[in-house]
């Protein structure tokens, strides 16, 4: 793994995004920094059920494209979603370049507080 100095010598991190299953990830050399995941409601429909980013990695958008990873998969291959998780909710809510892939009639999904135990990701709080 290489990594990068910007102009004031400071090294960057390189961040990788993979898909793993009914999830993305993003790793550093330090493992697994962040991750969003969903589930399939029926053959057209996903629920986005959980998205973290560590602490040490917010405010840098990552939560965001990995939210982008999903909606450009459901994009093409023609699926809605539910987004569950806080996160994912409260992002749909504010831009409108996600209504194309949010399936609003099946609400019962749509919980603002579906994730925002402590417990729900190995005692990290999620983003």
């Amino acid at each position: 793994m290489s990594t990068d100095r910007d102009m004031y010598g400071a090294v960057e991190e390189e961040i990788l995004a993979q898909k793993q299953g009914n999830s993305y990830i993003l790793t550093t050399a330090k493992g697994m920094i962040g991750e969003i995941t969903y589930s399939l409601v029926d053959v057209n429909t996903w629920v986005i059920d959980h998205t973290f980013v560590d602490g040490e990695y917010r405010g840098r958008d990552l939560g965001r494209q990995l939210l982008d990873f999903v909606v450009e998969e459901a994009r093409e291959k023609g699926r809605r979603i539910i987004p569950s998780c806080s996160y994912a909710l409260a992002q749909f809510k504010r831009h409108p370049e996600y209504a194309d892939v949010w399936e609003k009639t099946n609400t019962e999904y749509s919980d603002t507080y579906s994730s925002s135990g402590a417990g729900t990701s190995g005692g990290k709080l999620p983003n």
